[in-house]
């Protein structure tokens, strides 16, 4: 068999006609028509006279009083109760109204009160009529003499009492004593250690002592290491050295033995 060319009869696609420039152009020229013609409507219609609108107020009265108003009548109603006193008389003269207004309130009279309340006066003794001739003579009461005095007692001498001398506390470790103070509580050993030589060096008093640290334990909290030092006389000795310590700065707790 050889290759044979078979022609092909399949129909073709019938393509839409083209449009034609005439349309499209006729059509341009519709629309511009259209928009020319809409332009001047607008223009014609924004060209006219406009008024601007402006708000004014209400000239209608807002309210009127009647000439009966009626009702409960009060009595002074239209007095010029708040104007000063010369305003008042002054439009009541003018006005001819019946009503009259205090003229104030009353004033007290000062000197009327001053005489009634003044006590009455001494009556004067009669004059004493002097004889012309005889010249007046005074009587001098002769005076009394002088009680003496008695001579002044010297005061015994007043022997001065003995004071009781108060023994001060002392400040140093006794046999069997068991007073004893806490200088703080801190969270190591080292630092319980740190804290006493400082002390030691700003508290004379502490020289003669020997540190305490002692450990302790808290459920659910830090461990502490409590600074103590002891061996004091009793509770007024260890108040004593606690005083001395807070001189210097420092915390301090006695505890009596």
């Amino acid at each position: 068999m050889s290759d044979i060319t078979v022609p092909s009869w399949r129909a073709r696609p019938e393509r839409p006609a083209p449009v034609s420039w005439r349309m499209l152009a006729f059509a341009g020229g519709a629309l511009g028509v259209i928009a020319v013609g809409g332009a001047v409507v607008w223009g014609v219609s924004r060209s006219g006279p406009r008024t601007i609108p402006v708000i004014e107020a209400d000239s209608r009265p807002v309210k009127v009083r009647p000439e009966d108003p009626g009702g409960l009548r009060v009595p002074n109603q239209d007095q010029l109760v708040l104007e000063p006193a010369a305003v008042r008389r002054a439009a009541e003269r003018s006005t001819g109204a019946n009503a009259r207004l205090d003229r104030g309130p009353e004033a007290p009279a000062l000197d009327l009160l001053r005489q009634q309340a003044a006590p009455p006066a001494a009556p004067l003794p009669p004059p004493v009529a002097a004889a012309p001739d005889a010249p007046a003579q005074v009587a001098v009461a002769p005076s009394a003499p002088a009680p003496a005095l008695p001579p002044p007692v010297a005061a015994a001498p007043v022997a001065p009492q003995p004071v009781a001398a108060v023994a001060a506390p002392v400040l140093a470790p006794v046999a069997q004593g068991r007073a004893l103070v806490q200088l703080g509580a801190l969270a190591s050993e080292e630092a319980a250690r740190s804290e006493w030589e400082r002390l030691t060096r700003r508290v004379p008093e502490l020289a003669a002592f020997h540190p305490r640290i002692t450990r302790l334990e808290r459920e659910g909290q830090a461990t502490l290491y409590r600074l103590r030092t002891g061996g004091l006389a009793d509770a007024a000795a260890a108040r004593s050295l606690c005083e001395a310590v807070r001189a210097k700065g420092g915390a301090c707790t006695a505890f009596g033995g």
